[in-house]
């Protein structure tokens, strides 16, 4: 009569937790990084999304909306904030009564920085941005400068687009 033997010995069991230990050490240096460049790449596209909205809207209700974080209800640069797109009647940079949110984007990881030269942005009913608007928002990671598509550069006649950047990284002594 044979017996079956239904389980695994001692010696196989260490064998396989040594392999998944050795292979894990040697993949989750490379998650943190992997996570922060998804993360960089969801926010870039959140924002460039969002101002395609922005602009759309504007175009399409023929109005003036605003894109900027909101503190006490005026724009400000602490483009690290939550950012909101409003509809702005009266082209102040604050939200007044009878404006309204149209959307906004949750404040950034701590770990990341946004940057944006202006206050704000505000699309007008043609499509285009108010006058000295333009310029690049810059999205950097502080412990992975050199991950690359963290720039959307938005021009003058509204238009936007997504660059990869060089202003991130840290110059090498």
């Amino acid at each position: 009569m044979k017996r079956y033997n239904l389980g695994y010995s001692l010696i196989e069991a260490l064998v396989s937790i040594v392999l998944v230990g050795v292979l894990s050490s040697s993949t989750i240096p490379n998650l943190s990084r992997f996570l922060a460049q998804n993360r960089l790449d969801n926010s870039m596209m959140t924002i460039f999304k969002s101002l395609h909205l922005a602009r759309g809207y504007a175009v399409t209700h023929s109005t003036n909306i605003t894109v900027c974080p909101l503190v006490y209800g005026s724009c400000s640069e602490e483009w690290q904030s939550d950012i909101y797109i409003f509809e702005d009647h009266n082209n102040n940079l604050s939200l007044d009564d009878g404006e309204f949110i149209i959307r906004f984007i949750d404040k950034t990881h701590p770990s990341d920085e946004l940057s944006y030269p202006r206050t704000a942005i505000t699309y007008r009913p043609d499509g285009t941005i108010n006058f000295m608007q333009s310029g690049s928002f810059i999205y950097c990671n502080k412990s992975f400068p050199g991950l690359t598509g963290n720039r959307i550069t938005v021009s003058q006649v509204g238009r936007v687009r997504i660059k990869d950047s060089d202003k991130c990284k840290t110059p090498t002594l």
